[in-house]
């Protein structure tokens, strides 16, 4: 699915992605609070750092017609940006995910993978299950996203 647009692996991207891209362009949260689920988006036209696969996904759809040469994500237990095509993917497990209810959480280590696994459940997948997840999940994440909003603006009016 979306690796087919990639070009290859995502380059050798420096520790300072947070520095410079400290708010996720889709929903505004603060990418060194989402350290461990963070992502790059190397476009030709240039990086695009978004909180998570869900922001990534949505940032992907708008920018179709921008050429994606690789997405780099956190290492869900290093925190270090790693190529997500390459990366170990959990999806699902009793832990929440960022902008999702079903979360997706990228390892670089098998290993790592398989322990959080035994840990919180979920089951091992790769980039491309993990991103055909993400646009599956996304009406029912942004209705709970605005949800909550509505819930928030309706309790500050009181």
């Amino acid at each position: 699915m979306l690796a087919v647009l990639l070009l290859g692996a995502a380059p050798a991207v420096a520790q300072e992605d947070i520095r410079n891209h400290p708010e996720c362009p889709i929903c505004g949260m603060d990418r060194k609070q989402y350290a461990h689920s963070r992502m790059l988006i190397d476009y030709r036209e240039g990086p695009v750092g978004t909180c998570s696969i869900h922001c990534v996904a949505a940032d992907v759809a708008v920018n179709r017609h921008k050429l994606v040469r690789g997405i780099s994500v956190a290492d869900y237990a290093g925190r270090q940006l790693i190529p997500a095509t390459t990366a170990f993917w959990v999806i699902g497990g009793d832990r929440s995910g960022v902008m999702t209810q079903r979360a997706k959480w990228a390892f670089g280590k098998r290993a790592d993978a398989e322990a959080f696994i035994r840990d919180h459940g979920g089951g091992m997948a790769t980039f491309d299950d993990a991103i055909k997840a993400t646009f599956e999940d996304m009406y029912a994440d942004i209705e709970a996203v605005r949800d909550r909003a509505q819930k928030r603006k309706l309790r500050s009016r009181r």
